[in-house]
């Protein structure tokens, strides 16, 4: 029939009381209280049932199309805009850049149902196991996390390389970022050097057990009882920063989590602008990419002071930054290393530096240097023999 209706089990329900009502087997004011409603709203649902049926207790919204909603064309032009562009990126990123780059403004959720209606958009997550969660870092500086994330970052059909990242537990922020073509030692000198001119020193490093960070092995063989430090572990102690080793990822979720963001924005915004090799990458990453999340994921600490520590007057960081080894100078002034010789020259009114202990320093951007203890830096030259 034209008056027929189908009512949710809520609006039955409240159809029942008021016909209780009109049957003055009810008050309006005892159905105003097991409807949570005024007794006002009772009387004008009375008069509305009265006048036109049951029919009226349903909302007169049903079946309206919103003011706001989004025509087929418009969805048609989104989806277009996925399928032709945008479609390695995840449903936040994708409304996000929607609002940012097209000035349509629409909801994550909204995108979702479209896209998976018409089988679009990346694997359905699976919910990690409920883990206790650590207490942030009060401080901005306090505590950072340095990794690397081995990754297609270029697309499948590139080489996979390796981005190194920084990010501030307190603030949760992305701070520097750097690719490298693998994670190593140099590498994370480099960014470190960067990171420290800019921010200061922080108090600690919260790192996994990578071999450039942590001695795990000896003479090849894994050992428990190995105590020499790394130079990564050496210069930390040079610049007063405590190192923290986790013993699983979980214990580093947060900075494992930024890697997962980084994977999957990154990877799409580097295809996006057709960005190929590691320096256009590291250019983009650290003027664009990592101040947009920091500012979008980034939390404030619980106290406001950072406490970054400024870098004493006049210090060269790739002085202590770098690989540091001891030699004892030859009788014709000369020394090895790595199979490389160099020959000493007089300084500092000393003629010769025979028997002499110095220090050979290996700075990351390939450069080598040989500074004697008491007379500073060794003028020398490299040889063949």
């Amino acid at each position: 029939m034209a008056n027929e209706v189908t009512l949710s089990m809520n609006e039955a329900k409240k159809l029942g009381i008021i016909k209780e009502t009109l049957a003055g087997r009810m008050t309006a004011k005892m159905a105003a209280e097991i409807l949570h409603l005024s007794e006002r709203q009772i009387y004008r649902l009375r008069k509305n049932i009265l006048l036109h049926g049951d029919a009226r207790i349903v909302h007169g919204n049903r079946c309206r199309t919103p003011l706001n909603a989004f025509s087929r064309g418009q969805k048609d032009c989104i989806i277009t805009l996925y399928k032709e562009q945008y479609k390695s990126y995840n449903f936040t990123h994708f409304a996000e850049t929607l609002e940012k780059e097209h000035k349509i403004k629409i909801s994550r959720e909204t995108v979702r149902g479209w896209l998976r209606s018409e089988k679009l958009g990346g694997k359905i997550r699976k919910s990690n196991k409920h883990r206790k969660r650590r207490l942030r870092k009060a401080s901005e500086g306090e505590m950072l996390f340095l990794d690397g994330s081995p990754h297609h970052w270029f697309g499948r059909e590139h080489s996979p390389c390796t981005l190194l990242l920084t990010c501030d537990d307190a603030t949760g922020k992305p701070l520097m970022g750097l690719f490298r073509e693998q994670e190593d030692r140099d590498g994370c000198f480099l960014l470190l050097g960067q990171l420290f001119k800019r921010y200061g020193l922080p108090q600690i490093f919260y790192l996994d057990r990578a071999s450039q960070f942590k001695t795990t092995r000896h003479n090849r063989l894994a050992s428990a009882h190995v105590t020499d430090p790394t130079q990564f572990q050496r210069a930390m102690e040079e610049l007063s920063i405590q190192l923290i080793f986790s013993k699983s990822p979980q214990a580093r979720g947060r900075i494992e989590r930024m890697n997962g963001t980084f994977q999957n924005r990154l990877v799409a915004e580097l295809d996006h602008h057709g960005i190929t090799t590691l320096p256009e990458a590291n250019g983009y990453l650290n003027r664009h990419f990592i101040p947009d999340i920091a500012q979008k994921f980034g939390v404030p600490p619980r106290d406001p002071s950072p406490v970054w520590r400024a870098l004493p007057p006049r210090m060269d960081l790739f002085d202590i930054l770098c690989v540091k080894v001891k030699r004892t100078v030859s009788n014709d002034n000369t020394i090895s290393y790595n199979n490389i010789h160099f020959q000493l020259f007089p300084a500092h009114g000393r003629q010769h530096f025979a028997k002499a202990k110095v220090e050979v320093r290996h700075r990351p951007d390939g450069s080598i240097r040989i500074f004697h203890s008491t007379l500073g830096k060794i003028p020398a030259r490299r040889i063949s023999c």
